[in-house]
């Protein structure tokens, strides 16, 4: 059985290629695709090459946020059946290794063979759009977890694509105070129409434009209460900060030395962004401060299952700012990739015509 991929087959070139499906085993289950998710971010480092190794992996097929239906299933299955509206994430699809493209690939194909245990099936009330930009909406609710955000925490979110977007709405569903900072002011009224975080520009003192806005009491940050040591007391003065979090969505090179002053005592730095080149750490200052830093990275199917439910009270279709049929996605997503300087929050391949609303 033959089907098509989207693949990076080099630096700055997207094909659209035909596919050999492999045989199913007994615990395998073949999906046809209906709209998979863009992960603009991370898709763009790979077709830049500035994702670390990514030049020996061309050609290969990317993405890993797939909503589609199961057409075939192999005769050990249970979890699914034939019919069943399912989510793959980062399984992608095995590949016929004939085609070239290695024996395994990502979700921008037309169908995919993966094991049962890899899909998740859907819930009638979960639209395609919301359950397809799932996977990212689960990266961000692994950094809002990792920085134990508490309510009434004071948090930035930096950055405000569909990662940024969705840290917003988890961490206000958390209960904590939410500053949305990013240069584009739709992407800024959309994180407050979401969430109701306030907004920052980046050209503003952000510093400023926290103590300004925020209210109410704070959470002590530290693992231990507050100190009766004067002393201790004094250091947590010369260490203090107006932010108890700062999710860093844009992957800019100086993240560390640019939030690092807005952190208090036992604060929290997500690097939520993908960093082609080495982070600098001025030790002494984060030493000082007592800093935590988390790197989280891609998703577990059990925060995909997590964030569907969160969401079902917010209208995250609203971040979808661009559909692609298939037939145009080499084009489109060079575009989206590499040269629109203000592109949509996020975007959506469609990869068949029947399946548009």
């Amino acid at each position: 059985m033959k089907g098509s991929a989207i693949a990076f087959t080099g630096r700055g070139v997207i094909e659209l290629v035909e596919i050999s499906l492999p045989q199913l085993g007994d615990e395998d289950v073949l999906v046809e695709s209906e709209l998979t998710a863009v992960s603009q971010g991370t898709d763009r480092a790979m077709v830049t090459g500035s994702y670390a190794g990514v030049d020996d992996r061309y050609p290969f097929v990317y993405g890993y946020s797939r909503v589609g239906r199961v057409v075939e299933v192999g005769r050990a299955v249970t979890n699914v059946a034939v019919g069943d509206r399912v989510f793959v994430g980062m399984a992608g699809t095995r590949l016929d290794p004939r085609d070239g493209l290695g024996e395994q690939g990502g979700s921008y194909a037309s169908h995919g063979v993966v094991d049962q245990t890899e899909v998740v099936k859907l819930p009638a009330w979960v639209g395609d759009s919301v359950a397809a930009l799932g996977a990212v909406a689960a990266i961000a609710y692994q950094g809002v977890v990792a920085c134990d955000i508490k309510a009434r925490s004071r948090v930035l979110v930096a950055g405000l694509g569909a990662v940024g977007q969705f840290a917003v709405i988890f961490a206000a569903l958390r209960g904590a105070q939410v500053w949305a900072a990013d240069p584009i002011a739709g992407r800024r009224e959309l994180a407050a129409r979401l969430s109701g975080a306030i907004t920052v520009d980046p050209k503003e003192d952000v510093s400023t434009r926290v103590e300004e806005t925020a209210w109410g009491s704070r959470p002590w940050r530290g693992r231990n209460g507050p100190p009766d040591s004067r002393y201790e007391q004094l250091r947590w003065r010369q260490a203090a900060g107006p932010l108890d979090v700062v999710i860093d969505a844009t992957g800019r090179g100086d993240a560390i030395d640019a939030y690092l002053p807005l952190l208090t005592r036992e604060g929290c730095l997500c690097l939520q962004g993908y960093y082609s080149t080495p982070l600098a750490l001025d030790f002494h200052a984060a030493h000082m401060k007592r800093l935590a830093i988390r790197c989280p990275g891609g998703f577990d199917l059990v925060d995909y299952e997590t964030v569907l439910r969160l969401t079902s009270s917010v209208d995250v279709s609203q971040l979808v700012g661009l559909e692609i049929p298939v037939a145009d996605a080499p084009e489109m997503l060079h575009d989206l990739l590499l040269v629109n300087e203000a592109p949509p929050v996020a975007a959506v391949i469609r990869w068949r015509v029947e399946d548009e609303a």
